[in-house]
């Protein structure tokens, strides 16, 4: 499967006649004005190859204030420099391997060197406190994707578990099953992963829940 993020997609960025790449978003209300725009640095997967990718997310200011806030596009994590089909790929490959973090076989040769196995440790860790709700939210972007007919008609057999080594945890067992289906569902409905990412995202936003990592 060749994974591309959602900049190479879809129509994330305003092109500016200088070149540069800016994420508007949306206003989030009316007493809020544009306040320029910000850098910032994006790992992401070019037909499955690591690339490095600069934007600029849109600022905002409230009125007759100094309090600010910015757009954040839906690819963009907080706090973690790769783009969220490069975490949720990591974590994917980790927890459906049998070889153990230090010496799995990653799914991409992108992910050899980067992130470091530390590194994706820590998001799994992170990840595990939102299980609940990503996995939802993987669900129901796979569903709406499939429907008028059931989702169980594109993806069947249902998904197996991850490994014995993991032991009893649920959430491990809850982030497996969203992480597998999203793979999965995306193969079958002919689409890709970071689209299906950024709808379930897109849902996460609205609810204010947890989201990923």
């Amino acid at each position: 499967m060749l994974l591309w993020g959602l900049s190479s997609v879809a129509s994330l960025y305003e092109a500016e006649s200088d070149g540069r790449r800016v994420f508007r978003g949306v206003r989030p209300g009316p007493q809020w004005h544009r306040h320029g725009t910000f850098e910032r640095k994006l790992f992401t997967l070019e037909a499955g190859e690591l690339v490095r990718i600069t934007v600029h997310k849109q600022r905002w200011r409230l009125q007759g204030t100094t309090r600010t806030c910015h757009s954040r596009p839906p690819e963009d994590l907080a706090s973690v420099w790769f783009c969220s089909l490069f975490v949720a790929t990591s974590l994917w490959g980790w927890l459906t391997g049998d070889e153990g973090l230090h010496r799995r076989a990653p799914v991409l040769d992108a992910l050899e060197e980067r992130p470091s196995p530390r590194t994706v440790q820590r998001w799994l860790a992170r990840a595990l406190v939102h299980a609940d709700e990503t996995a939802t939210a993987l669900r129901r972007a796979v569903i709406e994707r499939s429907e008028p007919r059931p989702m169980e008609s594109h993806v069947g057999g249902g998904l197996s578990p991850p490994h014995r080594r993991w032991g009893g945890s649920s959430a491990v067992s809850t982030l497996h099953s969203g992480l597998s289906l999203l793979y999965e569902g995306a193969q079958a409905l002919d689409v890709h992963v970071s689209l299906l990412l950024a709808e379930a995202r897109g849902r996460q936003h609205v609810r204010k829940t947890g989201w990923l990592i």
